[in-house]
C-alpha cells in the first residue's frame, strides 16, 4: 500500500483554482493599468480649449478667460484689459488675439467648424460705475477662415471680415 494520502478531486483542483484566481487578479490589474495609462496619454494631447487658453493667458489674463466647446464651435471669452490701453486700442488688441487663435485652431483641430471670440472690457458709466461687458465679438466659420491671408490682415480690420461680428458702439466710433 502506498503511504500517499488519498485526495479528493476538490483537493487536487484547489491549486489550479488558486492559480486561476491569481491570473484573473493579474489580468484585472493589467487592464486597469492600461486604461489609466491610455487616459493619461489622452489627457496630454492638446485640445482646442487648451490651445485657446494658452494664447489668451500669454499676458497673464488666464483668470479672465473662459472657453467652451459645444457643437464643434470653439467659444473663447476673455478680458481685453491685459492687451489694450483702453477703448482706443481694444479692437486692434482683439484682432491680434483673433489672428493667433482662429487660424491655429482650424489648422490643428480639423473637426472644429467655427470659432467665436468675445472680448470683454471694463467700462464706466456716466456716474462712474464700472461694469464688465462685451465689447467685441467675431465668429469665423472654417470656410471663411480658409480664405483669409491671416499674416497680411491688419488686426484693426479682423472683426470686419468675420462671418458675424459686433462692436460696442462706443468702440466703433473710436475706430473711425
Amino acid at each position: 500500500m502506498s503511504s500517499i494520502p488519498s485526495q479528493t478531486p476538490d483537493q487536487v483542483g484547489g491549486a489550479g483554482k488558486a492559480y486561476g484566481a491569481q491570473m484573473k487578479t493579474f489580468a484585472r490589474f493589467l487592464l486597469v493599468g492600461t486604461m489609466l495609462l491610455a487616459r493619461c496619454a489622452w489627457a496630454t494631447e492638446p485640445s482646442p480649449v487648451a490651445f485657446a487658453k494658452s494664447i489668451v493667458s500669454e499676458r497673464g489674463s488666464q483668470t479672465f478667460a473662459t472657453v467652451s466647446y459645444p457643437d464643434k464651435t470653439l467659444i473663447v471669452e476673455f478680458r481685453l484689459e491685459p492687451y489694450s490701453a483702453g477703448k482706443a486700442t481694444a479692437i486692434r488688441a482683439f484682432g491680434e488675439i483673433t489672428k493667433k487663435i482662429a487660424p491655429g485652431v482650424f489648422s490643428q483641430f480639423p473637426k472644429i467648424r467655427s470659432v467665436e471670440l468675445i472680448g470683454n472690457l471694463a467700462l464706466h458709466d456716466k456716474r462712474g460705475n464700472e461694469t464688465v461687458d462685451r465689447a467685441v465679438m467675431a465668429k469665423f466659420s472654417k470656410a471663411n477662415a480658409a480664405t483669409i491671408k491671416w499674416d497680411d490682415v491688419d488686426p484693426a480690420n479682423v472683426v470686419e471680415i468675420a462671418d458675424k461680428h459686433w462692436i460696442l458702439p462706443e468702440l466703433g466710433a473710436d475706430k473711425k
